[in-house]
């Protein structure tokens, strides 16, 4: 009982601070750092006290895919065998800043920065607790508590970005130096973020919605979760829209028709059906005029599409020259930024600097190699398996939860091949809580009870 209060003070305590302190893949590192060390206190403490029953099935499955990438950044950041590393192009790189610091030969790390490659590993730690939490949770209390705990999330980020863009440029509300200045970036430092986030949390509200459908009574407590609900959805779409990712525009198709299927409750028929499946479409067409109608919101257009150096297609195009010289074992996990440098156009270098591949599955190849590619060709295999369970209502209870946590992380695997979404610990963590609810059964693993032992022959005389 204790363990439940606590996990669900620390399930949207931890998302609020993940969103409050890491919502930028680069800045404000002292704060992640701190982020990343509650996050491995809570979740070696939830591995400590939690009943191991729960450790099974997919949740098993999960930790065992989490102790192979953690097994792949020891082995990257440990030194190689000297006659490998010779054989390995840029290691004399590695090599030559080895020696300054030692007169004896000192063998690099398969990573080329081994430094970066612990901190990226570190990173895990956010989504970690996260999974673990909500694993220790029941399923009642984690369903009830991440229902309105991330359409509340989004609805705020959204609400920042607005605000952000009525007050100005130079606003005090942007969070990050580095920042999409002028437009609705929220609680992050990139608008494309900004869009992913709340794409993500687009579905919950949908799930709200049906489950709003299937009890409904007509009260006024019911009228006011309706109204909260729709305030919620309205403000996520024009934080969306307003974003002006291309990506996120894309993305809003698939995720509003899914999400549609969320609304089918309880009632299948009358007027109260109609009008469910007509507010989504109308909301979203509401929230468009809105935007496209701003003097103030930007609305489409903030994507680049051109052949530079530094556009998405250059940064692509010089990504896939770094990948054959590393594929076999990559150059260390959060060491793109370093790598990126050395195959650069030196006659394109100004004070704009390329920090990922705006493709985080190149990137990860890059990374990560073979090793890192397997792993997650087998993550996505079975992340697939687990969205065809839900949908096809393998798993039982909570389909609406379920299938809007699926949604969720579909946004992350398509936007993961324009953008660098689990880069953001924000993101990754919000990740996380809807792969456990994806995957967290609704009972727990019970002890089988001990057989009762033979009772002792009775010494009592009957009398008939």
């Amino acid at each position: 009982m204790r363990r439940n209060i606590a996990s669900s003070v620390l399930v949207p305590t931890l998302l609020l601070a993940a969103l409050v302190v890491g919502g930028a893949s680069l800045e404000g590192q002292a704060a992640k750092a701190l982020l990343f060390a509650a996050s491995g206190a809570v979740a070696m403490t939830m591995f400590a006290f939690t009943d191991i029953r729960w450790l099974t099935g997919s949740v098993r499955t999960c930790l065992v895919f989490l102790a192979a990438l953690t097994l792949l950044v020891m082995v990257q950041a440990l030194p190689a065998p000297t006659w490998w590393s010779l054989s390995q192009p840029d290691r004399d790189i590695a090599r030559s800043g080895l020696s300054l610091l030692s007169d004896r030969v000192i063998s690099p790390a398969i990573s080329l920065f081994p430094e970066a490659t612990i901190a990226a590993g570190l990173a895990f730690l956010a989504p970690l607790a996260a999974f673990a939490l909500i694993a220790g949770l029941s399923w009642r209390r984690g369903a009830a508590l991440m229902a309105w705990t991330i359409p509340l999330l989004g609805a705020a980020s959204a609400l920042l970005g607005l605000a952000q863009v009525f007050t100005g440029d130079q606003s005090p509300l942007y969070l990050y130096d580095f920042t999409s200045r002028g437009l609705p970036a929220g609680f992050f430092s990139n608008v494309n973020h900004q869009a992913s986030f709340l794409l993500m949390c687009l579905p919950f509200t949908a799930a709200l919605a049906g489950r709003l459908r299937r009890d409904w009574e007509g009260q006024d407590t019911d009228t006011a979760l309706a109204i909260l609900v729709a305030a919620c959805f309205l403000l996520i779409v024009v934080g969306i829209l307003g974003a002006g990712s291309v990506a996120g525009y894309i993305l809003l198709v698939p995720v509003t028709v899914l999400s549609l299927f969320l609304l089918r409750g309880g009632r299948r028929s009358g007027s109260g059906g109609v009008l469910g499946y007509v507010m989504i479409p109308a909301i979203i067409v509401f929230a468009g005029a809105i935007i496209f109608s701003s003097p103030v919101l930007e609305g489409l257009g903030i994507t680049s599409f051109d052949d530079s150096d530094l556009s998405r297609v250059g940064i692509t195009r010089t990504s896939l020259e770094i990948l054959p010289e590393h594929w076999r074992l990559g150059t260390g996990l959060g060491t793109f930024e370093q790598v990126y440098h050395l195959y650069e156009d030196p006659s394109s270098v100004n004070r704009t600097y390329v920090a990922h591949a705006h493709n985080d599955y190149i990137e990860w190849a890059i990374e990560t190699g073979v090793p890192g590619m397997t792993l997650l060709a087998l993550f996505l295999a079975w992340w697939a398996a687990q969205m065809v369970r839900v949908w096809t209502g393998r798993i039982e209870g909570g389909s609406g939860l379920r299938r809007a946590a699926s949604i969720a992380t579909l946004v992350i695997v398509l936007h993961s091949l324009v953008d660098y979404p689990l880069r953001t610990p924000a993101i990754a963590t919000l990740g996380a809580v809807c792969l456990a609810l994806m995957v967290v059964p609704r009972e727990r693993p019970r002890k089988k009870p001990e057989p009762a032992q033979d009772a002792e022959p009775s010494t009592r005389t009957v009398t008939l």
